[in-house]
């Protein structure tokens, strides 16, 4: 007489599945039309990297020092709260024509643990 098996247990590997890297898209509304050019070029410079687009800013306020300038602190803090981990915008001038703020922005954004960078020279 054959005596009952106690049932296999089945051991599945444990896959570890790498987080696809987050980006903000920030973009500059100077007029009243969408900037769809720039945002398809942040979108595409994304794709092209396999990354993801964790959040995409439309911000209007262009004139105003980039500290002072809410939604683009907005895209600073996903990179702080680790939601993202860089800033894709079009240009330079999309955060400042300002070298000097630009770069001073660009240390912000290193030292919340990403980093800036500008699909289209």
């Amino acid at each position: 007489m054959n005596s009952p098996q106690p049932p296999q247990t089945l051991h599945t590997p444990r896959v570890e599945v790498a987080e696809r890297f987050q980006v903000v898209i920030y973009l500059a509304q100077n007029s009243p039309a969408f900037p769809e050019l720039d945002m398809h070029t942040c979108e595409s410079y994304a794709l092209a990297f396999g990354w993801g687009v964790s959040l995409t800013v439309i911000d209007s306020d262009t004139e105003t020092p980039p500290e002072r300038r809410p939604k683009l602190q907005t895209a600073l803090q996903r990179i702080a709260d680790d939601h993202a981990g860089a800033i894709l915008v079009p240009s330079k001038a999309t955060i400042s024509p300002i070298d000097g703020e630009y770069d001073e922005f660009a240390r912000q954004v290193e030292k919340a643990g990403g980093f800036l960078q500008v699909t289209r020279r």
